[in-house]
């Protein structure tokens, strides 16, 4: 569940990415000296463990040389209700032990209104082995990294804004994306939400053996989740 809000924010940051990349805005020259922006939240790693065990998904390491598109997998089904606070939202997305983890340093934080600020560090070289090990096709994401030249770089994002999920029907609401130091133009992020709900209910699908989602809210400060949730979680670990 926790990594379907991780997915929310990486489609985001990596769409626009893409985006800004087919504007002709220079990826490299955009970043350099352009620094993440601090949330001021601090994680240690006996709080990702709680929160870890608090979500209740069982993770277990597979083997170093395992290929990419075996990379990740789901095991098992039990049902899930609870209910999470920036801390522990943001302890259980950093310290992961896969190696094709995307981000670094990813904090979250829940607004009293249920708008989600984020910021991370994105690490673009990952993407590729990412989303195979989500179960897209090597010519999928190469045919994408080719067309906009993507580059192996790592880049600050921020993605303020809203969504949801009810009955596995995603609602994606980002109001405001920065890589780097450049902002998204309020016309691209219209068009962004509409392929970030596309390519998280197409997850749900891929996933849908071992999760359900019934109801993922935000508010008050809080991420509230119902449903159906891995027992276990098959990971290369770093």
């Amino acid at each position: 569940m926790i990594k379907f809000l991780l997915n929310f924010i990486f489609i985001l940051a990596i769409v626009g990415f893409v985006a800004l990349t087919a504007l002709g805005v220079t990826p490299l020259s955009s970043y350099v000296g352009t620094g993440q922006k601090d949330l001021g939240i601090r994680v240690t790693k006996q709080q990702t463990t709680d929160a870890i065990t608090k979500v209740g998904t069982q993770i277990i390491s597979l083997p170093s040389d395992t290929p990419d598109t075996q990379g990740f997998r789901l095991e098992g089904t039990k049902p899930a209700d609870f209910t999470m606070d920036s801390q522990e939202i943001s302890a259980h997305s950093n310290n992961r032990p896969w190696k094709n983890y995307p981000v670094k340093n990813l904090q979250i934080k829940i607004k009293s209104d249920g708008t989600i600020e984020s910021s991370a560090i994105l690490i673009v070289n990952k993407a590729m082995p990412y989303a195979l090990g989500l179960g897209y096709s090597q010519a999928q994401i190469e045919s994408a990294m080719k067309q906009y030249n993507i580059p192996p770089v790592e880049v600050p994002i921020y993605v303020l804004g809203k969504g949801n999920v009810i009955n596995n029907q995603v609602t994606v609401d980002a109001q405001q994306i920065k890589i780097g130091s450049v902002g998204i133009p309020n016309d691209l992020i219209t068009q962004i939400n509409v392929e970030a709900e596309k390519v998280l209910e197409d997850l749900i699908h891929k996933h849908s053996h071992s999760f359900s989602c019934e109801s993922l809210t935000f508010d008050d400060g809080k991420l509230h989740f119902k449903g159906m949730i891995a027992e276990k979680q098959y990971v290369v670990s770093n």
